[in-house]
């Protein structure tokens, strides 16, 4: 039976929630060097961030702005939105169960099913 960990889905939803906040500050503000903004993401989702290194920051932003962008706004977008989104998952993932091992080696736990 799939069981979800809740420690990595509380992870995956802060990861979304911090990607849908650049993307608003991205359309939003209009600036020229919205591109930078992908760059937090560089040290937010390491290792799995070195991914989109090699075709983001190629190319000059587009100037069309973020939406007519292919390259600096659409790939990491969708890169960081999968993959990175994918990763805190993960990690949130082992956090639980590293607890959860604790918390059995100490006898702390309770009998209660997840």
């Amino acid at each position: 039976m799939l069981r979800y960990s809740r420690f990595g889905v509380a992870g995956a939803l802060l990861h979304v929630a911090i990607l849908g906040y650049t993307v608003m500050l991205i359309i939003g503000r209009g600036e020229p060097d919205w591109p930078n903004y992908w760059m937090m993401f560089l040290a937010l989702d390491f290792p799995v961030s070195l991914g989109v290194i090699p075709v983001n920051w190629l190319v000059p932003a587009g100037e069309g702005g973020p939406l007519r962008d292919l390259t600096n706004f659409w790939w990491p977008l969708l890169y960081h939105g999968v993959v990175g989104t994918g990763w805190w998952y993960i990690v949130g993932w082992a956090i639980e169960r590293k607890v959860w091992r604790r918390e059995e080696a100490t006898g702390y736990r309770q009998d209660r099913q997840d």
